[in-house]
């Protein structure tokens, strides 16, 4: 019985050694530049308690996410032992994060032996008897001495530990954008496809938003907005500001040919 609770011991201690602290938090990656999320105003703070998924397929989840209107945050990223849900959580509230999708991946298995030494006390006992001769006369005495012996025994403890990589990432709830889409600045691959070294790819666009309302697709390249060019990122923003609360014309190119869209952008938050 001992020897099993020692045992059921040593194995939590190798589950939670590296793990003393939330890994969540330990290994969490912000993505927002340390913005202070609680009073941003392009952003809806959640004050509730998170959601929390297991996820399948991250680029499909991360893709459903912006479809409904989330922004991420941030991720954590580390490899442990079995690790409790309730750390992501945790992280999650502290910066104030409405979803987190956790992904758990089996790594392998490490198992051995751990010597383990423990007290061994020992107590013999030996018989005494004999006479005893005196100027009185002799009598016979009998009886035991005890000695007791010091020393300890090894035994070794087997273990077995599961390691898994875990990686989650953080949602928030974004007010409504301007346009309502995710770009990214072209790949080489994208500008030889249209030959053109200029324009936005759309990555995502959001149900309900202006771009949704305009038809405009993943994979749109968005060449310019109203008189502006666009370039990239950043000349997007830029023309977004300048025609927000405005209808405004932009060209698409999708598939190879280019389209005109009509769009009534929202007014910036």
């Amino acid at each position: 019985m001992i020897k099993k609770l020692i045992a059921a011991l040593l194995s939590v201690v190798l589950l939670q050694g590296c793990i003393s602290t939330n890994p969540f938090a330990k290994f969490y990656y912000d993505q927002t530049g340390g913005a202070d999320l609680s009073i941003s105003p392009h952003v809806v703070s959640s004050s509730g308690k998170p959601q929390i998924y297991r996820g399948s397929d991250q680029e499909q989840d991360s893709l459903k996410m912006c479809e409904n209107g989330y922004l991420l945050i941030g991720y954590s990223s580390f490899n442990a032992g079995n690790v409790k849900e309730k750390g992501a959580i945790k992280q999650a509230k502290k910066i104030h994060a409405a979803v987190v999708i956790l992904y758990s991946t089996h790594t392998g298995t490490i198992s051995g032996s751990i010597p383990l030494t423990l007290p061994n006390t020992q107590m013999s006992s030996t018989s005494l008897q004999g006479n005893i001769y005196g100027s009185g006369g002799s009598t016979s005495y009998s009886g035991n001495a005890y000695t007791t012996t010091y020393g300890t025994t090894t035994t070794y403890v087997s273990y077995t530990v599961h390691r898994y990589e875990y990686f989650a990432t953080y949602w928030i709830k974004g007010k409504p954008a301007v346009f309502g889409a995710y770009f990214k600045d072209l790949t080489p691959e994208i500008r030889r496809q249209i030959g053109s070294n200029k324009g936005a790819l759309v990555t995502a666009v959001v149900k309900g938003s202006p771009a949704f309302e305009a038809d405009i697709f993943k994979g749109d390249v968005l060449k310019k907005v109203g008189n502006i060019a666009i370039f990239d990122k950043d000349s997007l923003r830029n023309a977004c500001d300048k025609y927000a609360g405005k209808e405004t014309d932009i060209l698409i190119i999708r598939e190879g040919k280019e389209l005109h869209k009509t769009v009534k952008l929202r007014m910036r938050n």
